[in-house]
Parts: structure tokens; C-alpha cells; sequence
């Protein structure tokens, strides 16, 4: 038998060290014998693993018959696996070489200001602006395959966009060309700005939360909700998701989600993927219907395109459609999938009850407090701006400055601290049986700070919007945005319904 030949730990760690277990089983095939080999040869033996030995040496003994075929599967297999990741090696280094080859020769053809004529071709500009975007967008999309990331694409992009524009102007040459380079460099960088500096603040005002564990609240809430029936926490997350992510944005209201996910659910890592897949299209409908849902409408918004109550009312129903029709489906199948498992439920009852409990967080006042006034500071910025028409961006920074203001207070670090019981314990609320957190994370909340939380803020997604809406912008300048449009009224024939269904799958 392969686990008698090779280390006793092989077959539960054959999920997690796959290169390793292929290894010693190829040491196997050449020192062992047949029932070695055969056990080698099988592709799915390394998946069956999990499953008794009796099991997988029977499934095996019927996939192979003989020693020869498995040692003629086995090396065959090996072959033609090593040349597959060969190849596909090579093809996306080619395709990355390629690329960035590209965009970095652009960039020099306007550093030298040679050949001219191509940097003077009018016609020509537009064109090249749209290849490089696309150029962008592709290697952004095959991030994980060509190993660069997203920011560092699109902000190479995007300078090397502006260079190639900038450099048409000739601004070192007459003073025309000075003014209107400057006036193009301010109408986007205008918009840029308000968005950075209405995100940045976002972001400082979530991450305080989180450091401060104010989500441990709703963590807690949720346990309590749902009193150990798994099922019920699909509808949950996703309908505080959806909320959620209409008053932060989409992005960070997954993020947090997905924490909580991770402590309601524990190591049931097919349930995980279910709701957390739902959780992602929860985020998305529900940052559509909201202001300061998602970047986009967030750009509308600081644009003045669009109102508050407008945007409320017209996409709050088609929104929740888009969360609903999933969450139904998901469930459904979520259910006839335990009843599946209750089926066998008697033979690996043993097992499951041999898995840790989830511990959850303990909920202090001072944790309730920081989520309180995150939210509320959220919440006040489109009402500062129906009521007084601050731009949004002032009035998160105000936001980001009241939250920070309140847990630097002397009273606020009173406050939060924890108070001592009869037992010389600290006075928490918890879910009873669940065992208390070590000090320093969520109990000492009085002695955190803001500034803690800034330091761990993740700033590689806003340079990337930075890197994207300074791209759009280029394009812009170009005339490209002008041409598509044009192109697209007179392929709709300036009807409305047409014009808004090619815009949005563009």
C-alpha cells in the first residue's frame, strides 16, 4: 500500500502539499511494486484521499489493471502536464513582454518627440489612446496569470497616456498649447482629486471600525440570529450586505462581510464559498442605489448628475431583484444539498463533532460606541450635502475627523475601558460558552488610535482608481469618449432605452 511505502502522514496531507505527495509517490513507483504504482498512477487518487484507505484502494484496483499501464499513465500524465505549464509559462511571458514593451515605447516616442509626424497626427492620437486603454484593461483582467499588479498597470498606462497627449500640445513652444494643457491636466485632475479624497476618508473611517472591532456587534448579532442553523445565514449576510454596502462602498462592505462570514461559519469552506459568491452580488446590487455606493455612482453624484432621493427611489427595487433572484437560488440549493448530506449524516457524525467551535468575539460598550459613530459620520455626509450642498468629499474628511476626534478623547478611553466585575473579571457581553479573547485586541479598545488604523489601510485599490479615472480622462482629451458617442446615437438612432442598454454592457 502507497501510505506503508511512503510517510504515514501522506494521505490527509495531500490536499495542502500536492508537489511533495507527487513527488514521494514517484519515489514509490520505481521502489515498491504494483499496488504502489497503481496507486500513483490514479488521478484521482490524491482527490480521494480524504475519503477511508479501503476506498481508495479499491477505486484505484479498478482504474488499473495492470503495472505497465500505470506506470505508462503515470509518466505519460507527467509529460504532458510539465509540457502544458511550459507553455503556458512562456505564453504569458511572451504576452507580458509584449505589452508593457508597448506601453513603454509609447512613452518614449513622447519623451524623444520622434517621429513628429505620428505625435502631430490627430487622426492617429485617438487610436493609439484606445489601444493602450485596451492594452491596460487586458493585462488587469489577466493580473493573477501575468503576475503584475493591477495598479502598477493601469498608473504605467495612464502616465504614459497624458505624456503622449501632452507632448501634441507643445507647450515649451507657444504659450497656447501651455494654457491648454493646463486646462485639461485641471478638468481631470478635478475629478480625480474628488474622488481620492472622498474614498481615502471612507476607507480611514471603516478601518477604524474594523480596528477597533465595532464589527464584532453585528458578528455577535448574527450568532444570536441564527442560534447554530447554518441556513439561515445565507439570507442574513446577504441582506446586511446589501444595506451595508449602500452606505459604505460595495468593496469594503465584502471585506467586512467576508470577516464575518469567517466567524459565524468556521471550517466549512463549501458553505464559505456559497455565501460568500452571494455576498459579492449582494455588494454590487446594493452599491447601485446609493450615492456613495460604488465609485461610479459616487462619480455621478460628485458631478451633480444625479440626486439622492432620485437614485433612491428609481433603483432601490431593480436592485433588490438582483440580490433576491440569487439569494432564492442559492438557497434552494443550499437546502437539497442538506438534505443530502443528512442522508450520510450518521456515518460522519463522529467526524463533524470533532470540529472546534467557532469562537466568537466579545461585544464591549466601547465596541459599540466606535460602530455607532462610524456609521452615524457615514451617514451624515449626504445629508450635509442635500442640506447645505458641502461636496461629499468635505463632509467624509469631516467624518473621518469626527471619529477620530471622539477615540483620542480622554472621556471615550474611560469609557471604552472594560469594567472590573466582583470577580476582578472585565464586565463584557459575550455568547455564553464561548471563550474570552486574549487583551489587546478587542478589550484594551481605549488605548488604539486611529492612527493604528490608517497604518493598515490597503492604498494599492485607490491607486488603481487613481490609475483608471486619470486613463479616462486622457481618453477624453483625445476625443475618443466624443467619437463613441456619437457612434453609438447613430447606431441606436438617438433612442433612449437602446442607447442606456449598449452603455451599460460596454
Amino acid at each position: 500500500r502507497v501510505s506503508s511505502h511512503c510517510d504515514p502522514a501522506i494521505w490527509p496531507r495531500t490536499s495542502m502539499e500536492r508537489p511533495a505527495v507527487e513527488f514521494e509517490m514517484r519515489e514509490v513507483l520505481h521502489a515498491s511494486g504494483r499496488e504502489a504504482a497503481v496507486a500513483a498512477a490514479s488521478p484521482g487518487a490524491r482527490d480521494r484521499a480524504r475519503l477511508p484507505q479501503a476506498d481508495v484502494e479499491s477505486a484505484i484496483f479498478e482504474e488499473c489493471e495492470s503495472f505497465e499501464q500505470a506506470s505508462a499513465k503515470l509518466s505519460g500524465n507527467s509529460q504532458s502536464s510539465f509540457d502544458l505549464s511550459r507553455a503556458g509559462f512562456i505564453l504569458r511571458r511572451s504576452f507580458k513582454v509584449c505589452c508593457v514593451t508597448f506601453v513603454v515605447s509609447v512613452f518614449f516616442v513622447a519623451v524623444f518627440g520622434w517621429p513628429q509626424g505620428l505625435i502631430d497626427d490627430a487622426n492617429f492620437k485617438p487610436s493609439l489612446m484606445s489601444c493602450l486603454f485596451f492594452i491596460g484593461l487586458l493585462l488587469v483582467v489577466l493580473e493573477d496569470h501575468i503576475g503584475v499588479n493591477k495598479s502598477a498597470i493601469m498608473l504605467m498606462v495612464s502616465a504614459s497616456m497624458w505624456t503622449f497627449l501632452a507632448v501634441g500640445y507643445h507647450p515649451h513652444e507657444n504659450r497656447k498649447g501651455h494654457d491648454e494643457l493646463d486646462h485639461q491636466l485641471k478638468h481631470g485632475l478635478q475629478d480625480v482629486g474628488a474622488i481620492i479624497l472622498f474614498l481615502l476618508p471612507a476607507m480611514g473611517v471603516v478601518e477604524s471600525i474594523d480596528h477597533f472591532d465595532g464589527f464584532a456587534v453585528v458578528t455577535v448579532t448574527i450568532s444570536k440570529l441564527t442560534r447554530g442553523r447554518r441556513e439561515l445565514l445565507m439570507p442574513i449576510l446577504g441582506t446586511l450586505c446589501f444595506f451595508m454596502s449602500a452606505v459604505i462602498d460595495n468593496l469594503t462592505a465584502t471585506i467586512v462581510c467576508l470577516k464575518l462570514l469567517r466567524h459565524s461559519v468556521g471550517n466549512d469552506r463549501h458553505l464559505r464559498h456559497r455565501i460568500g459568491g452571494l455576498i459579492v452580488m449582494a455588494a454590487n446590487a446594493g452599491g447601485a442605489w446609493s450615492p456613495i455606493g460604488d465609485v461610479t455612482t459616487t462619480m455621478l453624484w460628485l458631478s451633480d448628475k444625479i440626486t439622492v432621493t432620485k437614485t433612491i427611489s428609481w433603483l432601490f427595487l431593480p436592485s433588490l431583484v438582483v440580490m433576491a433572484l440569487p439569494l432564492i437560488g442559492l438557497s434552494w440549493e443550499a437546502r437539497r444539498e442538506a438534505r443530502a448530506r443528512d442522508a450520510v449524516a450518521l456515518r460522519v457524525s463522529s467526524w463533524e463533532e470533532s470540529l472546534v467551535e467557532v469562537s466568537l468575539p466579545q461585544v464591549t460598550r466601547g465596541k459599540v460606541a466606535v460602530l455607532a459613530t462610524g456609521v452615524s459620520c457615514i451617514l451624515m455626509v449626504p445629508v450635509l450635502k442635500m442640506a447645505t450642498g458641502l461636496p461629499p468629499y468635505l463632509g467624509m474628511l469631516l467624518a473621518l475627523g469626527v471619529l477620530w476626534f471622539v477615540t483620542d478623547t480622554l472621556a471615550f478611553k474611560n469609557f471604552a475601558k472594560p469594567k472590573p466585575t466582583e470577580h476582578g473579571s472585565s464586565l463584557t457581553c459575550s455568547t455564553p460558552g464561548t471563550p474570552a479573547p486574549p487583551l489587546g485586541h478587542g478589550e484594551a479598545a481605549g488605548s488604539l488610535s486611529v492612527v493604528d488604523a490608517l497604518h493598515k489601510m490597503d492604498l494599492t485599490g485607490l491607486l488603481f482608481f487613481a490609475g483608471v479615472l486619470l486613463a479616462v480622462g486622457a481618453l477624453d482629451t483625445a476625443g475618443v469618449l466624443e467619437r463613441y458617442a456619437e457612434l453609438l446615437v447613430s447606431w441606436c438612432g438617438g433612442g433612449p432605452l437602446l442607447i442606456f442598454t449598449f452603455l451599460g454592457g460596454s
